[in-house]
């Protein structure tokens, strides 16, 4: 799916006012030239997170569509992710999603650090090139769906960004994939935008998504929402309005003729995005090897807690002092759930031992802590 890149190119050559002369014969079934388009006009900073909602209603649903929820900027590149129907039908492959991003300028390959077991992951050619994925994760017309890019770095050569959907009807979040790109420390930035397209529909049949809730996570902890929400499209037959207080609905091709002026609608400000239950360690495990001197640690997250970004683990001596761990292991990872640390000398038999987890999710919100005794593997 190589739209964003041909969208780039196009708004350039369309800069230009279109005049409301534009020859179109009215009634006549059409698509515009690019777009529709819809830019979330936002002048902060840095960011950690974009995040955005679509929903397609049943009404809206035609083949070949795909509904970009956020088209972003990372560092010196970027990339676009959103959901997909393929053709016109779910009954032999489920509804998918897509997450790609383009080449960096250092023509270094970007890298699949983590899929989920549906995702296939895999390059893209043509207009730009880059690394794609997409899982048929089944997604259904009339219901919300939150979208989200994380991006983190760990002090490396690369910098890390990660693909969420948050399910509104079944209350659950699924974490898809993340790409290491080839930039250190690459922050998002500038505008989320999304945009509409046919990108196989001859008959050009009209379609409609209704997106809403853009948000961003700035680098120094603060959310950032725009100001508003501008429209704009090529020729051809298209629409755009206001959907609640915060987004907008936009329909492509068909029979409905508008003259292509681009249009802006205001968001109505909030303190903070509606607020997600902070990330949830659902069970803990752990035991100590004495073959190896090696305690091994597992863990799990309530899934329809925010997602885990990140994870610190402690040892404490419960005879010893409170605040100094014998052991410890923390770092980035989602998909984290079990580490192995190496602590030679521990007295499993004689001395009682504590491990505490915590996790940090993808929204920088802290776990409650997370504790368990350590016991001896039994032969």
């Amino acid at each position: 799916m190589n739209t964003p890149f041909r969208l780039f190119v196009m708004l350039r050559l369309f800069a230009l006012p279109i005049l409301a002369t534009t020859a179109i014969t009215a009634h006549a079934q059409s698509c515009p030239k690019w777009g529709p388009y819809a830019g979330a006009v936002d002048s902060s900073g840095r960011a950690d997170l974009m995040m955005a909602d679509v929903m397609v209603p049943r009404s809206g649903m035609a083949p070949f569509t795909y509904s970009c929820v956020i088209q972003f900027s990372l560092g010196a590149s970027g990339g676009y992710c959103g959901i997909q129907d393929g053709d016109g039908s779910d009954s032999v492959r489920p509804y998918n999603n897509i997450f790609s991003v383009w080449d960096y300028p250092n023509k270094i390959q970007i890298q699949e650090t983590y899929k989920d077991p549906m995702t296939f992951v895999g390059g893209f050619g043509n207009e730009g090139t880059g690394l794609h994925s997409h899982c048929d994760f089944g997604w259904q017309p009339d219901r919300w769906y939150t979208n989200v890019v994380r991006r983190w770095w760990d002090g490396g050569k690369t910098t890390d960004v990660a693909y969420f959907i948050y399910d509104h009807t079944n209350n659950k979040w699924r974490h898809y994939v993340t790409f290491a790109v080839p930039e250190e420390n690459a922050f998002l930035k500038g505008h989320i935008s999304s945009f509409l397209e046919n990108f196989a529909d001859d008959t050009k049949h009209a379609r409609t998504t209704n997106y809403r809730g853009y948000w961003k996570l700035l680098a120094d902890g603060r959310w950032s929402q725009p100001d508003s929400i501008s429209t704009d499209a090529g020729e051809g037959n298209w629409n755009s309005a206001a959907y609640e207080e915060d987004g907008v609905s936009l329909t492509s091709c068909g029979k409905e003729m508008v003259n292509g002026h681009k249009k802006s609608f205001p968001v109505r400000h909030q303190a903070a995005p509606p607020a997600f239950s902070k990330g949830k360690i659902y069970d803990l495990g752990a035991y100590y090897d004495l073959e190896d001197n090696t305690v091994h640690v597992n863990w799990s997250i309530a899934d329809s807690a925010a997602p885990q970004l990140a994870y610190e683990l402690k040892i404490f001596d419960a005879g010893g002092s409170a605040s100094v761990p014998v052991a410890s292991s923390a770092g980035y990872g989602p998909e984290i759930r079990a580490k192995v640390l190496s602590v030679p000398g521990l007295s499993v038999d004689k001395k009682k031992y504590t491990i505490v987890l915590t996790i940090k999710d993808i929204f920088n919100q802290k776990s409650a802590p997370k504790e368990i005794s350590l016991s001896r593997l039994k032969a």
